[in-house]
């Protein structure tokens, strides 16, 4: 039934648009043929096609093809669909199978980073969150993953929002302290929150950026540190920085700007 309902002609057609695809200049004809295996004659029609319907496009007299704005604007679109919590569900899920630890993943939002999505641990001792929970970029891992990865300018109107609430006496409540946590967090390329909002946590956060580089949210995972070793710590920091880089990769993969 599988091989009744396979159409030849469309995976030769998607072949074309991948060989297109891997090529930052466009390639000719012949190359094109040659790499998916169809004849010159083949190959033409469907390139034909593709122009016809604004896929692709033959700018130049040397015959060079090469995808058009119209293309991209697909994964644009899907990625829209898609969003920060979609893409990196499967990651949090892998995260939190893995450590059997809470996880979270936190958005950047204009002035603000919010709580949007918890996995939590079969633990019976852990911390809850909920989504919607707002995250202090001065005290919580989640914020100051991407309040270290902000420009100056963008920093500075959360900062202006920011009150630099104590919560325990490990909070920093002083810019000055706070600015050179940021500054930490930024060259270790991950956050830490310990004990700053809730007394016995320790939580490790990391930034996720969009296709463009931009910080546009963050992962962290936590644990009472009751069950927190030297070596427990470790573990959490090296797979959070791992995760955050994979969602990235996702995320840049499907073309997703924030």
């Amino acid at each position: 039934m599988a091989a009744k309902n396979h159409i030849e002609l469309v995976v030769k057609t998607l072949a074309v648009l991948e060989a297109l695809a891997n090529s930052e200049y466009g390639k000719p004809l012949k190359e094109i043929a040659k790499e998916v295996g169809l004849v010159k004659s083949s190959a033409f029609r469907i390139l034909f096609t593709l122009k016809e319907a604004g896929y692709v496009e033959q700018p130049e007299t040397n015959g060079i093809y090469r995808l058009t704005l119209k293309t991209a604007s697909l994964s644009r679109r899907n990625a829209k669909r898609l969003g920060l919590a979609t893409v990196a569900r499967p990651h949090l899920i892998a995260l939190r199978e893995t450590l059997d630890e809470s996880v979270a993943l936190a958005e950047r939002l204009l002035e603000s980073v919010i709580l949007i999505d918890v996995l939590e641990t079969s633990h019976p001792l852990r911390l809850t969150f909920h989504i919607g929970d707002d995250c202090p970029i001065h005290a919580t891992a989640l914020g100051k993953a991407v309040a270290a990865f902000l420009s100056p300018k963008e920093l500075a109107v959360f900062l202006k929002q920011s009150k630099l609430a104590r919560y325990t006496e490990h909070t920093y409540t002083k810019m000055r302290d706070l600015k050179l946590d940021l500054e930490r967090t930024h060259k270790a390329g991950y956050s830490l929150n310990d004990e700053e909002t809730v007394a016995g946590a320790f939580i490790v956060g990391a930034p996720i950026f969009d296709a463009q580089s931009s910080v546009c949210g963050s992962v962290s995972v936590n644990i009472p540190t009751a069950r927190c070793s030297a070596a427990r710590k470790k573990l959490l920091i090296a797979s959070v920085i791992d995760v955050g880089r994979r969602i990235s990769d996702d995320l840049a993969g499907i073309g997703f700007v924030h």
